[in-house]
């Protein structure tokens, strides 16, 4: 796993690298116009022969595929009956033998089952910070179990009009992710993720696969994380997403800060003109995990 300060170097310089830019006109949106938004069985009971009245009450048992036989076999029949009827009590220990392990199974398996749980962890917060000349503000959810998970986000971001006015446009960056741990220990957690993400913008909406990577990693024996993220989507519109910063796990409350790079290109699918956005700032959160 590389280091964490190699992860950071690499996150800043990425986000340095999508700084402000001069472009032509705002991304997704016209170069010269005006905003327009819009789931007891019953065993069958066997017949018993009726006694006869030279025999005493004894059930006459007859084997499957022979005869019943004669009179004469009577009193052998009578003393293996007598036989049988003695060991009842023995019968009834070794019954009680035999069933006696079934509970103890059950709780065998009740406690492995108690003691191999499936941890599931959920984190959710609120972020706000500077992109550009404008300002953005985030919301995010991830639900983890030991190597699979979710993770869902939202961004809203108001930049002032490129024509000049005092017009605000405001582009809203939305993402889910299926999310897989390479590699998760105690100190730390890589991740590969991939999903969609739609871009809102003032004149057109953008619906594209996205793909990324995260990161967190233990900063020696502080309760204080290293943390990066970087998304991309290839199409229909280019995106670009990182995100490097620090996070402070005081109970179940985390605070967060770092810098966010973000860059835009609607690929000219507005007017044929190519319009594109290149935004950086600070960013400061606050966030839950439970």
């Amino acid at each position: 796993m590389p280091s964490p300060k190699a992860v950071l170097c690499a996150a800043l310089a990425a986000g340095a690298l999508l700084g402000s830019s001069s472009a032509e006109a705002r991304f997704g949106k016209h170069s010269s116009s005006q905003s327009n938004n819009n789931r007891g069985n019953d065993r069958p009971s066997r017949p018993s022969r009726p006694p006869r009245d030279e025999q005493p009450r004894t059930h006459q048992a007859t084997p499957i595929g022979k005869e019943a036989s004669n009179d004469n076999d009577d009193a052998p029949r009578r003393r293996r009956r007598a036989v049988v009827r003695r060991p009842l009590p023995e019968l009834i220990v070794a019954g009680a033998i035999i069933a006696a392990p079934r509970p103890r199974a059950v709780a065998l398996t009740r406690v492995r089952e108690r003691h191999e749980p499936v941890p599931l962890m959920v984190r959710l917060g609120v972020e706000g910070g500077l992109l550009g000349d404008g300002g953005a503000m985030g919301l995010f959810m991830a639900t983890e179990g030991r190597r699979l998970g979710v993770d869902t986000r939202i961004t809203g971001i108001s930049l002032p009009a490129d024509d000049g006015s005092d017009e605000v446009d405001r582009i809203t960056l939305m993402s889910a992710h299926l999310t897989a741990a390479l590699w998760a220990g105690p100190r730390g957690r890589v991740r590969v993720e991939a999903g969609v993400a739609t871009a809102h913008a003032p004149h057109i909406i953008f619906v594209g696969p996205s793909f990324g990577a995260s990161a967190e990693a233990c900063i020696g024996r502080s309760p204080v994380d290293l943390e990066a993220r970087l998304h991309a989507t290839p199409y229909p519109h280019r995106q670009v997403d990182v995100q490097a910063g620090l996070a402070a796990h005081l109970g179940s409350l985390n605070v967060r800060g770092g810098w966010r790079g973000l860059y835009l290109d609607d690929a000219g699918h507005v007017d044929g003109i190519q319009h594109t956005e290149g935004l950086a700032g600070p960013y400061l959160g606050l966030g839950f995990a439970f």
